[in-house]
């Protein structure tokens, strides 16, 4: 049996074709939500989306980054000991996936971490240190890119490294938006959601400020993660009147606006990729980005967070469009990376059968 773990929208985005293609395989798949997005709109509708049904849904009793981490490992703990699954999956790099690898670990099952051997090179993030962490205790790590893989090369990981391309254009491919002709896209599309971004009052003000200077002379339509309006009210901010401001957008729709749009600006790393993907050129507001295919590929920029920078690289690259407005889905591999990954994990297990389960990883420090 494998646990298939999902804790925010961008997990069941490209955990969705791993999950179908494992169950082609005629392999059993129980999926574990641990609850880190447990509203409706940020989770519930993207499971519905992929038509994805949770087995095991996870009790969250605190939000805060270390008492989510030590729920999600105790929860998940407790559930691999009775379910007893030959091999956990988690993706990406959010408080989920590190809590399921200490969790397969301590409890005698293996792990794999889809999406394996990002590096922002810059530890402003706790996504960073989950991914390091992660690649650090998986059996099997699946790289999305020819990057990632040269990543955990170097690294020298303990685990088997497999090539794979990114389940995002698998699932851009099962559902792709509506064709917008060139000349029909219209306005920047903004999603900002990040820690590094929005905690910390600065920040998020250069990036209000940008934004409004930006909303000026272009429409700006802009989904806010909850996160972020949290914070604009914890630090008494106002966001600009001139951008249009929605609730958070299902999968289907989001795509969308994203096809339509003439510009993303984001802090996500999931939206770099369906940017480059769809031809929208986008500017990224990070002072690092674990993706620098899109800004190596020339169809992305990376932005710092500040006002200036952030208006004045949106600006050039509206004003360069045609430059930026390319297609590049083959920075992501074929659109087969679920299939490759569920063959690699049948072999896995057909390896470690009759093995039986790992012993739980002991700790070297005294009692």
């Amino acid at each position: 049996m494998i646990h298939a773990v999902v804790g925010t929208r961008p997990e069941v985005i490209k955990m969705a074709p791993v999950i179908a293609a494992l169950r082609e395989q005629h392999l059993e798949v129980e999926v574990v939500a641990t609850g880190q997005h447990f509203d409706h709109c940020m989770m519930g509708t993207f499971l519905e989306h992929f038509g994805l049904q949770v087995d095991h849904w996870l009790e969250l009793t605190s939000r805060d980054q270390l008492g989510s981490f030590v729920s999600i490992v105790s929860g998940l703990g407790a559930l691999i000991q009775r379910r007893r699954p030959g091999l956990v999956l988690a993706q990406g790099d959010t408080t989920t996936v590190v809590a399921a690898g200490f969790a397969a670990r301590k409890s005698g099952a293996a792990f794999g971490h889809v999406e394996a051997g990002l590096r922002a090179l810059g530890r402003e993030s706790p996504e960073e240190e989950h991914r390091i962490c992660a690649d650090a205790l998986a059996d099997l790590c699946f790289a999305p890119t020819r990057i990632a893989f040269e990543n955990l090369v170097r690294e020298h990981v303990n685990g088997q490294v497999l090539l794979t391309g990114n389940t995002v254009l698998d699932a851009l491919r099962l559902h792709p938006p509506r064709v917008v002709e060139r000349a029909q896209r219209r306005g920047v599309l903004v999603t900002i959601h990040r820690q590094e971004t929005v905690d910390h009052r600065e920040t998020l003000a250069e990036v209000l400020a940008a934004l409004g200077t930006i909303s000026r002379v272009h429409e700006v339509v802009w989904p806010v993660h909850p996160r972020t309006y949290d914070r604009v009210c914890e630090h008494r901010l106002e966001f600009p009147p001139t951008v249009k401001r929605s609730p958070p957008l299902g999968y289907g729709e989001f795509l969308e606006h994203l096809a339509a749009a003439r510009l993303v600006i984001t802090d996500s790393g999931g939206v770099q990729e369906e940017a480059a993907i769809l031809g929208v050129p986008c500017v990224t507001v990070r002072q690092h980005t674990e993706r620098p295919e899109t800004i190596e590929a020339g169809v992305g920029r990376l932005a710092r967070i500040e006002a200036d920078d952030i208006v004045a690289t949106a600006n050039d690259m509206l004003a360069n469009w045609d430059r930026y407005a390319r297609p590049v889905p083959h920075l992501y591999g074929d659109g087969r990376a679920g299939h490759k990954i569920a063959a690699a994990c049948a072999v896995f297990l057909a390896r470690t059968q009759g093995q039986g389960s790992r012993p739980p990883s002991e700790g070297s420090g005294g009692t």
